[in-house]
């Protein structure tokens, strides 16, 4: 496999950041719209959110894993490839969810974190992201809205666009 040359990469925790099924079509239009194109795009949930979504997803170009029926399996997979991206090249990370498990990818990597509820970001994982940005639903589609920064948006991370 060639060495991917986004340095940006989106992983999506379908069991911490989900919508209903109606719903997944948009955001993850909005989501993928955070990144560019060439970016690796990676999503995981346990079994059952796994096989409700994994064809809405696959057909935006989001590789979909699944967690197995282990609570934190989503967290897991979704480690497991971001150290699998870093070693890539991936410099940063734009990771929707509000799990604290996703604090460590920020000790060798920028880390961007989306939400849909500000509130439920994890406080170790808000004191390491680079910025928060909370999609807010808006008719068809999502509103992004910059709502903590530590400094400007990462390169390649695109809010306009979602």
């Amino acid at each position: 496999m060639p060495v991917s040359s986004a340095k940006v990469a989106l992983l999506w925790d379908l069991d911490n950041v989900c919508v209903p099924r109606a719903d997944l079509d948009s955001l993850a239009t909005a989501l993928c719209g955070l990144v560019k194109p060439e970016a690796p795009r990676i999503a995981s949930a346990n079994w059952g959110a796994f096989r409700l979504a994994r064809d809405t997803l696959r057909a935006h170009g989001i590789r979909v894993l699944c967690g197995a029926r282990d609570p934190a399996g989503a967290d897991g997979v979704l480690l497991q490839q971001a150290r699998r991206l870093r070693k890539r090249g991936v410099e940063r990370f734009v990771v929707a969810s509000n799990d604290h498990a996703f604090a460590h990818i920020a000790k060798k990597a920028d880390v961007h974190v989306v939400t849909l509820t500000a509130d439920l970001v994890s406080g170790r994982l808000r004191a390491v992201a680079r910025s928060i940005t909370v999609l807010a639903r808006e008719g068809n589609g999502w509103r992004a809205e910059d709502q903590a920064s530590a400094g400007r948006l990462p390169d390649g991370v695109d809010l306009s666009g979602a």
